[in-house]
C-alpha cells in the first residue's frame, strides 16, 4: 500500500509574535484541571514545534506556517475564547443572531 500524506487543510501564517502567544496559551492550558484540555493542548503544542513551518517573504519579514485538521481549529478557537474573556462586551450579539435568523426565515418563507 503506497504512502498517503494528509495535510491538514485549514493553514493559518502567523508572525513571530502571535506564533508564541499561541504557544504560551497552550503552555498555560498545560495545568488546567479539564483532563481532556490539557491533554489536548499538550498535543496541539508538540505538534505546532514540530511540524510548523518558518518561511521568509522577498520583504524579509517572517512568518509561520501552521496547519490544523477541522477539530484541531475548533478546539483552539474554543481556548482563545475562553482565554478572551476580559475582554468587555456591550452589545448583546445573541439577540442580533436571534433577529437576523427570524429575518432570514421571513425571507426564505416569503421566496417559497
Amino acid at each position: 500500500m503506497p504512502y498517503q500524506r494528509r495535510i491538514p487543510p485549514v493553514k493559518v501564517e502567523l508572525t513571530i509574535g502571535k506564533f508564541n502567544y499561541l504557544i504560551e496559551m497552550l503552555t498555560r492550558y498545560l495545568n488546567d484541571e479539564n483532563e481532556r484540555i490539557k491533554n489536548l493542548s499538550t498535543k496541539l503544542k508538540e505538534k505546532l514545534l514540530r511540524y510548523s513551518i518558518p518561511r521568509e517573504t522577498e520583504e524579509n519579514e517572517t512568518f509561520i506556517d501552521v496547519r490544523f485538521y477541522p477539530n484541531e481549529a475548533s478546539e483552539i478557537i474554543y481556548m482563545l475564547i475562553v482565554n478572551a474573556e476580559e475582554i468587555p462586551v456591550d452589545t448583546n450579539y445573541y439577540e442580533v443572531l436571534l433577529k437576523v435568523r427570524e429575518a432570514k426565515k421571513e425571507e426564505y418563507q416569503s421566496n417559497e
